[in-house]
């Protein structure tokens, strides 16, 4: 297989990865949202606190899948940690402007809060791919 079509390939695992990932993300993004609703007075303190742990869940289930599915990494032992470790660092930078994202479109542009947090999906999936192909799984 050729170089060209084996980059190819990983950008097609990346996407179907991607798309899973995505749907459980945001099914429990609305899961936690619909759960925090009534436990909060304040309709942001709900959403907010949705998206902080659908992402760390949607993180988990990324790392995983990424790792043995989209990149086929061969990392084992202790390497495994710092792999996740540089894995968690691409995705903080994509948490943190979500974090920033989602209070724009819904304080100031007036979006419903999940249709917001699909929105910022599609916003962050452009920096995870060159985040993961260029620093956490780059040969």
């Amino acid at each position: 297989m050729t170089k060209f079509m084996a980059k190819h390939q990983i950008k097609l695992r990346f996407i179907m990865v991607g798309i899973w990932n995505t749907v459980f993300g945001y099914l429990v993004f609305i899961g936690f949202d619909s759960l925090f609703i009534p436990l909060f007075s304040q309709r942001y303190v709900a959403y907010m606190s949705a998206a902080v742990f659908s992402n760390i869940l949607a993180i988990i289930n990324a790392y995983i899948f990424h790792k043995y599915v989209t990149f086929k990494s061969r990392i084992k032992g202790i390497g495994i940690i710092f792999e996740f470790l540089k894995f968690s660092t691409t995705y903080l930078i994509t948490f943190c402007l979500s974090l920033l994202i989602l209070p724009l479109f819904v304080e100031v542009l007036n979006v419903t809060p999940k249709i917001a947090g699909a929105l910022v999906i599609f916003c962050c999936t452009v920096i995870s791919y060159v985040g993961h192909s260029k620093f956490t799984f780059r040969d």
